[in-house]
C-alpha cells in the first residue's frame, strides 16, 4: 500500500509538470502535497455543510437542532423530488472550485472527493443503496464542451460508495436550453420545461431509489425537471445530490 501511495504521488507530480494546473482557490501549483489538486488548507476554507439543513435542497439551517425542515425558498416550491443534499455553500471559495471543474474542465478537481467526504461525513450515507443519475447535457453542448461535469461527479460518488450504489446515464436532454445564469426562478422553470426524457430501452427497477446528481443547486429548476420525468415514468423514490448550493 505504501508503494502504491508513493507511485500515486510521483504520478501526480509528473502530470502536473507536463500539464501544470493550479489550486482553484489560492491559484498556487496543484498537488503541492503530492495528493490533492486543491490545497488542504484551501479545502478547509470552503463552507462545508454539516448538521441541520433543509430537507429538500440541503442548505445549512444554522441554529436549528432538528431535521426535516424546509428553507424559505423550498417552502415556495412544489418539487418532484423527496429530499436533497449538497456539500458546500457557493461562497467565493466554493464558486472557484465549481468554476474550475465546470468551465475549465479540470477533472482533477473531483479526484479530491475522498477528502471532501471527510469534511461532510453524512453525505456518503445519503447516496447508499441508490441509482445515481447525472443531469445530462444536450448533444450539441456536449460536442462543443467535450465533457459533462455532472457525469464526472456521479462517477466519483459511485466510486466512493462502492457496491451499495450504481450509475445510470438514463436521461437525455432533448432541448438545447440557453444558460440559466441570469434567469430568475420562474424563467429557469420555463427554460427547462420539457427538456428531458428517459432514454429508450432503459430498464431500471421502479422501486429503486434514484439520486439525481448535478454540480450546483441554485433554484432547483433543472433537477426538478428531471425528477418530473422520472415521476411520470413510475419512479417513486427520488432524491438530489449536488456539490454546491447558492
Amino acid at each position: 500500500r505504501l508503494t502504491r501511495e508513493l507511485l500515486k504521488r510521483h504520478w501526480n507530480w509528473l502530470i502536473d509538470l507536463i500539464f501544470p494546473g493550479f489550486c482553484p482557490i489560492c491559484e498556487e501549483s496543484s498537488f503541492l502535497d503530492g495528493d490533492h489538486y486543491t490545497c488542504l488548507e484551501c479545502l478547509d476554507k470552503i463552507a462545508w455543510i454539516s448538521g441541520a439543513r433543509c430537507k429538500l435542497c440541503g442548505i445549512s439551517m444554522a441554529g436549528i437542532d432538528f431535521q426535516g425542515l424546509f428553507c424559505s425558498s423550498c417552502r415556495e416550491n412544489d418539487f418532484s423530488f423527496d429530499e436533497g443534499r449538497c456539500m458546500f455553500a457557493l461562497d467565493q471559495c466554493g464558486r472557484k472550485l465549481i468554476h474550475e471543474l465546470k468551465y475549465r474542465g479540470a477533472r482533477d478537481v473531483i479526484r479530491d472527493f475522498p477528502a471532501w467526504k471527510e469534511r461532510v461525513p453524512d453525505f456518503l450515507p445519503f447516496l447508499e443503496n441508490s441509482i445515481l443519475v447525472p443531469v445530462p447535457l444536450h448533444s450539441r453542448r456536449m460536442r462543443s464542451r467535450g465533457y459533462n461535469q455532472s457525469l464526472w461527479i456521479a462517477q466519483a460518488m459511485v466510486k466512493e460508495v462502492g457496491e451499495n450504489s450504481e450509475l445510470s446515464d438514463c436521461l437525455k436532454r432533448i432541448r438545447n436550453t440557453p444558460t440559466q445564469t441570469k434567469n430568475d426562478r420562474e424563467e429557469r422553470k420555463e427554460n427547462v420545461r420539457g427538456a428531458f426524457v428517459l432514454k429508450p430501452g432503459v430498464s431500471l427497477e421502479r422501486k429503486r431509489r434514484i439520486v439525481l446528481v448535478d454540480d450546483v443547486f441554485t433554484t432547483g429548476a433543472t433537477l426538478d425537471a428531471c425528477a418530473q420525468i422520472l415521476r411520470k415514468e413510475g419512479f417513486r423514490r427520488i432524491a438530489v445530490a449536488t456539490l454546491g448550493h447558492g
